[in-house]
C-alpha cells in the first residue's frame, strides 16, 4: 500500500488509435482492424482482429474498427472513474483515426445506409461525440 509507480511527465491523458488495414497478398481478402490505447504514453490495451462483418466501402470499415475501439473506451472510463487519484470529470478520450471520411459521417448527424449493423455503429459513435465522452481527430496514416 506504501510503494507505487507515479508518473509526473506526462498529462494524464487516455487516447487510442484505430485503424483498418487490407492485405491484397491473402486469398481471403478479409480485413484486419486494430486500436491501441495509451495512457501516459505508456500501451495500456490493444487489439489486432481480421473482421468477420462485410462492408463494401472503406467508410463502413473504419466505423466497425471505430466501434470496436468504442467498445474499449467505454470499459477503460469505467476503470478509470473508479481509481480514486484519476482525475475527475473525465476529459474527452480523444481516439485518432486516419480516415478523414469516415470522421465527417461520425460528426454528420444524419447517415443514410441500407446496412443496419453499420446505421447502428454510426449511432452510437454519434451518441459518445455529442456526450463528449470520446472525440475523434485525424491523424495522416504515416
Amino acid at each position: 500500500m506504501d510503494y507505487g509507480l507515479h508518473y509526473t511527465s506526462y498529462p494524464e491523458i487516455l487516447e487510442g488509435y484505430s485503424d483498418v488495414n487490407w492485405i491484397p497478398n491473402t486469398k481471403d481478402l478479409k480485413f484486419t482492424s486494430g486500436y491501441v490505447f495509451t495512457i501516459y504514453r505508456a500501451v495500456v490495451s490493444w487489439k489486432s482482429s481480421i473482421q468477420i462483418c462485410i462492408a463494401r466501402s472503406m467508410i463502413k470499415l473504419d466505423f466497425i474498427a471505430l466501434d470496436k475501439a468504442k467498445k474499449e473506451v467505454q470499459w477503460i472510463k469505467n476503470l478509470l472513474e473508479d481509481i480514486l487519484y484519476w482525475p475527475k470529470p473525465m476529459s474527452p478520450i480523444y481516439v485518432h483515426c486516419d480516415s478523414q471520411s469516415a470522421i465527417g459521417k461520425a460528426q454528420s448527424t444524419m447517415y443514410y445506409d441500407k446496412s443496419r449493423h453499420i446505421c447502428h455503429r454510426h449511432n452510437t459513435i454519434k451518441h459518445l461525440l455529442s456526450n463528449e465522452i470520446i472525440s475523434i481527430n485525424y491523424v495522416k496514416s504515416k
